[in-house]
């Protein structure tokens, strides 16, 4: 979401700092954006940051997502800055409880801010890292402007406080509303769009779908369905709920097994990047690897299958028939068949029936039930830059 305003900015003229924190950096690296991280702003951490993050990582993963150097920075940094604000014991205690979840290093924030002396910050709206640099903004009368995602059902709690950046930029008007209901005065929330779903429905986005599907063969009248998987943890990380880390596996298991029993089916298996699962492959089972592009492969398929996966808004922008399995722990997060996105089911079996009765028939672009995707005039990254200039305009007239 936030490379392409790194990009439309320098185009702009603008001078860009990309702050890639801990996973993050691989897909910066990915985009040949320069970048830094924790690691290179260690000398802002408070004292005992090296000691602390050798205790609370005394064996990082070599070959992880993150690196060594950039684990040990972020957790040295980030639990000397809890130390420094609670005192140790309490910093000890939250960190037994809830693990990464207790960071807000807005201590650490401060100090990096006012070392780079920002005319703006822009930050989506994940917790801990960005949490505390919007915060930290505000703290040094920076202004700020935070770029969300999806729904931020959970975000809200924080991001609906008046105060917390200057602009917010949302999805659609079901989030604006939600925001202001929470206290956000209007003028303060803007519908942009996601940044990072800008080529969705773009025309060369189409062309090379119908030119993927072209070169695997799935113009043969069968059903071609995509599996998006995600992973779904033992308990939701803001609400504790308890979540289910067998339903992908059970989902696909159904999924291969109604292929298996219906030749006018086929299946695409595409796991989520932080999903190690080895693909197992068969007859009408092919695998769709996480190096491949995503958008194009949504306008190749005839139908997409999700549990709460943000490939499900992908495909629906995309104009595709969306099935979403409504029993994830994170489904309350991105209701999409409340907001008409998907067509829900509440079980893998009733997915798999539903698939079945769908075969054989005509694809459809949208099934009954999902409304149609937004028209838009402009992109959603023209849309958040111009939101950008406002906020800085404003800060240098006053």
């Amino acid at each position: 979401m936030v490379l392409p305003l790194c990009r439309a900015l320098r185009d702009c003229g603008w001078r860009v700092t990309l702050l890639a924190l801990t996973t993050a950096a691989a897909k910066a690296n990915a985009a040949r954006e320069p970048h830094i991280g924790f690691a290179d702003l260690m000398h802002h951490a408070d004292a005992g940051a090296g000691t602390y993050a050798r205790e609370l990582c005394p064996d990082p993963d070599p070959n992880g997502p993150v690196s060594v150097e950039e684990t040990l920075a972020y957790h040295g940094a980030s639990f000397a800055d809890l130390v420094r604000r609670l005192g140790e014991p309490t910093a000890r205690q939250l960190w037994a409880k809830h693990r990464r979840q207790a960071f807000l290093p807005v201590g650490f924030m401060t100090r990096v801010l006012a070392q780079h002396a920002p005319d703006v910050v822009i930050a989506t709206n994940s917790p801990r890292s960005e949490q505390a640099i919007i915060l930290a903004a505000g703290q040094l009368g920076i202004p700020a402007l935070c770029v969300v995602d999806l729904f931020a059902l959970q975000e809200v709690k924080w991001i609906g406080q008046p105060g917390f950046a200057q602009r917010i930029a949302v999805l659609n008007e079901a989030v604006r509303a939600m925001m202001i209901g929470h206290g956000r005065k209007p003028e303060e929330v803007v519908v942009t769009g996601n940044p990072a779903l800008d080529t969705v429905d773009a025309r060369e986005t189409a062309e090379a779908g119908q030119a993927l599907r072209l070169a695997r063969n799935w113009n043969d009248g069968r059903l071609t369905l995509l599996w998006a998987s995600t992973v779904e943890p033992d308990r939701h990380p803001f609400t504790g709920q308890v979540g289910d880390p067998s339903l992908p596996r059970r989902v696909e298991a159904t999924l291969r097994a109604v292929v298996r029993g219906d030749d006018r089916l086929r299946l695409v298996v595409r796991y989520h990047p932080s999903e190690q699962i080895e693909f197992v492959p068969a007859e009408r089972v092919e695998l769709s690897p996480v190096s491949e592009p995503l958008h194009p492969l949504l306008h190749a398929v005839d139908l997409v299958a999700i549990t709460a996966s943000t490939v499900g808004l992908e495909a629906w922008l995309a104009g595709r028939p969306l099935l979403s399995v409504d029993n994830s722990v994170f489904t309350a997060d991105a209701p999409y068949a409340k907001m008409g996105i998907s067509v829900g089911v509440d079980s893998p079996e009733a997915l798999a029936n539903l698939v079945k009765d769908m075969a054989g028939k005509p694809p459809a672009s949208l099934l009954p039930g999902q409304a149609p995707p937004p028209s838009r005039e402009t992109t959603a990254t023209e849309a958040v830059v111009a939101e950008i200039r406002k906020i800085v305009e404003m800060r240098r007239s006053h």
